[in-house]
């Protein structure tokens, strides 16, 4: 029989003994020990509750004692217990014949418990957390004093329950992404800094994922993304930890006791995303980068070992291959890129660039039709950079309107220029433009604020096949009302992109240029010259002017102009040169 401590001062002095616990590891148990001892009761329970759909189904243990030892934690089903009856906010007590009352509570019969009283947990808002039970073997009436020590009780319980959730859920807002449910950065951050059992890191890029947003919606992009990380999980084992790493990337830490190596993990996302996704009501074929990161004998901490996997790729990315494991030379790559970046914003800025002009020809009679304005560079610090160097860098960065609103100003102000010193250009300027130009919906305020008193109908407007097909039908409503303005505009590029031949008649276009790649295998490829003789048929018959690029042959030119394809520029016929030559070569002989 457990003592009973009568005096109200001893009972609340043990209570308060117990409640300066809170907090410690052990509170919940030395909670349930004082007040078996305070109440004089055999078996103590403190317990937190289920809820699913509103109805209350079992009950889990966070402390139980009897006799005053310690009890293995467990779960209790309600159903059918004294426990289901215990109020939303108030005790609840049976004095005797409790087991009788409840006959199907195993757990009553067993303990041979006589008495039962029940107090509700409830957070501060007054929700129902859990339940603080006291059982008896023997008749028990509870006093005013009792219950009011259970309430006291019940509270602090209450009290420390609730700031646990909200640490769990403060926790899952910290490290959990909040869409796809999986863990994020941050929390892989943690992982690799507390664990040096990760071997490799694989990162993972869905491919034009901010195009399906644009199309489908931000909805639609959310599903697509629960569509992979369900994906992941369900292909992943315990020993590959996946994360949401970023807005559409994903990221694999493999540890050392993962059976796959991080190339045969790549090896398997590349075929697992070969199957399509279902997304709502769509099944989605999706197209995947990967960097990979692996742990060598050299020191890497965790955040190289991420910083290697992000850095690889990004080489996937700008090269567009599927896989890259990371090398040491990328540091350097990058390293320049940046350097590149850096000082394209100054040139851009200082007036630092420069167009070169590149003759254009009427292959028949070989006069010249007109030329094509590119963009040169010299930096003064880094000398020449070519256009293959400084492009890309700038389509990456976000620096291509710019660029490409500097390259329509200058030619502009050359065309002018030369009309001023007696030398009019009489034919068609070529200006390469980007779809980020076409962006905006004040394209034509900007453009026509580009053209100095020049005319809309002395420029042709180059965008390349692959361009125009990220986003056609907003890039062809733009192009056209450029159009009515009196701008003509070419097809750069053509047969490296998407397009199709009947999707040509869509695109309302005056000019179509031959990608150099096939120029270069005429004549001797029999498929390349059946491509150009289709082309200029088909140029014929829509009133279109075709032009031949990557003129680099004498034998190129003599079967461009057998085909029957009407303009052409090459180095074969003139090399880019800057404006001062351009004029001295091709405008003072006219």
């Amino acid at each position: 029989m457990v003592g009973v401590i009568s005096d109200r001062t001893s009972k609340f002095s043990c209570l308060a003994k117990a409640l300066i616990r809170s907090g410690y590891q052990d509170f919940y148990l030395g909670l349930a020990r004082e007040l078996a001892t305070i109440l004089g009761v055999e078996y103590i329970i403190i317990a937190k509750i289920d809820s699913a759909n509103g109805a209350v189904h079992e009950a889990q243990t966070i402390a139980a004692i009897g006799h005053q030892q310690a009890l293995d934690n467990f779960v209790y089903p309600l159903q059918g217990t004294p426990c289901e009856t215990v109020p939303e906010r108030e005790m609840c007590s049976y004095e005797n014949a409790v087991t009788k009352l409840f006959p199907s509570d195993v757990l009553l019969a067993d303990l041979a418990i006589e008495s039962y009283v029940g107090m509700p947990i409830l957070t501060s808002d007054g929700t129902k957390l859990g339940l603080i039970a006291a059982m008896s073997t023997r008749a028990w009436q509870v006093s005013s004093e009792d219950s009011e020590i259970l309430q006291i009780a019940a509270a602090q319980v209450g009290a420390e329950l609730e700031l646990a959730h909200n640490r769990s859920h403060i926790q899952s807002l910290t490290y959990e992404d909040s869409v796809t449910g999986l863990p994020n950065a941050a929390h892989l951050n943690d992982l690799l800094a507390k664990r040096d059992d990760i071997a490799a890191v694989v990162l993972l890029d869905i491919r034009r994922f901010k195009d399906f947003n644009d199309l489908y919606g931000y909805r639609e992009g959310d599903l697509l993304l629960n569509a992979v990380a369900a994906r992941l999980r369900s292909r992943l084992n315990e020993h590959e930890l996946v994360t949401r790493f970023s807005n559409d990337e994903f990221a694999i830490a493999l540890s050392n006791s993962s059976s796959r190596s991080a190339a045969d993990t790549a090896q398997a996302l590349r075929s697992w995303f070969g199957e399509p996704l279902r997304c709502g009501v769509r099944d989605l074929n999706v197209d995947i980068r990967l960097g990979l990161s692996q742990r060598d004998d050299t020191y890497q901490s965790h955040g190289e070992l991420l910083r290697q996997a992000s850095i690889a790729l990004a080489e996937a990315k700008r090269n567009d291959t599927p896989v890259v494991a990371y090398a040491r030379n990328m540091v350097e790559t990058l390293e320049y890129r940046q350097t590149i970046y850096d000082r394209l914003i100054v040139a851009l800025r200082t007036d630092q660039l420069r167009l070169h002009y590149q003759p254009v020809f009427d292959l028949d009679s070989g006069e010249l039709f007109g030329a094509e304005a590119l963009c040169r560079w010299h930096d003064p610090q880094l000398g020449w950079i070519g256009p293959n160097i400084f492009i890309p860098v700038a389509e990456e960065r976000g620096l291509m309107n710019e660029l490409g609103l500097w390259v329509l100003r200058a030619a502009a102000k050359q065309l002018r220029s030369w009309r001023e010193q007696g030398l009019p250009f009489h034919g068609k300027l070529s200006v390469n433009i980007s779809n980020r130009q076409l962006e905006p919906d004040d394209v034509i305020e900007t453009f026509m604020e580009c053209l100095d008193e020049v005319t809309p109908s002395q420029l042709v407007l180059e965008l390349t096949e692959s361009s125009i097909m990220r986003a056609p039908e907003h890039n062809i409503r733009q192009i056209n009302r450029l159009k009515e303005l009196g701008f003509r505009w070419a097809l750069d590029d053509f047969g490296t992109g998407y397009s199709s031949l009947a999707y040509l008649t869509r695109l309302n276009v005056d000019v179509i240029k031959i990608d150099r790649s096939f120029i270069a295998k005429i004549p001797g490829n029999t498929n390349d010259e059946m491509l150009v003789r289709t082309l200029v048929a088909m140029a014929k018959t829509m009133n279109m002017v075709l032009v031949g690029e990557g003129i680099e042959q004498p034998q190129q030119l003599a079967m461009l102009r057998e085909l029957g394809c009407h303009l052409g520029q090459g180095y074969h016929l003139g090399r880019p040169v800057c404006a001062e030559e351009f004029a001295d070569t091709w405008l003072k002989k006219r």
